[in-house]
């Protein structure tokens, strides 16, 4: 028996009803729509008994990875899709990723299973998933991720967090690597030189008996290798480390 048989059939039309609750101040608080998408039968049978009667969340179906589960995910139009990440390896997760993040552009992705640090996780952080939950988290624990994940914030593993920004902090490295920059030439570096000591262009072009055209179109280039927008941005990286 699939888990869609324990599912009221209203539960899985594409035209949803108009359920919800009212808040304290009067305030329609609709039912939060969630599809679970697992390789893993198991899997999606359990989360789904496991998620099913929570406050504000109605699981509106559970789907396996082919193409007809996901299609699934079309015709359900949830708000959330939890997605079981851990069977998944490789390139095969870029691929399914893109597949789900196309079935319902507007639902917010959670990824459940992530239990290590790999590619994975960052191909999911590219098509911005909005929470990341492992194996060994408790219900209450998954339930607020998917209640975050529809309100705009974040749920993330602490591990997690630590990797993405150790992954951001090596590549922010790498970007101002001062030998990763083109060099400049000797007159981009007399020009960058005398902007340094607060000439305008103008003066530069006196100083350098060139025109003012020729200097602001050295300037130009100059920002383009340094990878900055502003003539002080460039003076400051010209000045940094190296």
């Amino acid at each position: 028996m699939t888990v869609q048989h324990h599912l009221p059939k209203t539960l899985r039309l594409a035209t949803r009803p108009n359920t919800g609750d009212v808040d304290p101040g009067g305030a329609f608080t609709p039912d939060i729509w969630l599809v679970i998408a697992s390789s893993v039968r198991l899997v999606r049978e359990s989360l789904a008994a496991t998620l099913r009667g929570r406050d504000g969340l109605v699981v509106c179906d559970a789907v396996d990875l082919s193409a007809c589960g996901i299609a699934k995910i079309t015709d359900a139009k949830p708000d959330v899709v939890l997605v079981d990440m851990g069977p998944i390896n490789g390139a095969a997760a870029e691929r399914l990723i893109k597949r789900i993040k196309g079935a319902h552009s507007r639902a917010k992705l959670v990824a459940f299973g992530l239990d290590e640090v790999d590619d994975r996780l960052f191909a999911c952080a590219a098509a911005g998933f909005s929470g990341y939950v492992s194996s060994e988290s408790a219900a209450d624990q998954l339930h607020c991720a998917l209640i975050d994940a529809v309100q705009g914030r974040l749920h993330c593993e602490p591990n997690i967090v630590a990797a993405v920004f150790n992954r951001l902090a090596g590549l922010l490295r790498q970007h101002q690597r001062p030998g990763s920059l083109p060099p400049l030439t000797s007159r981009e570096s007399e020009i960058l030189a005398l902007v340094a000591q607060g000439c305008s262009n103008k003066e530069v072009a006196r100083e350098l008996a060139i025109s003012s055209a020729t200097v602001k179109n050295h300037m130009h280039i100059v920002l383009q290798k340094l990878r900055v927008s502003r003539r002080g941005q460039a003076v400051a990286r010209w000045h940094g480390p190296g």
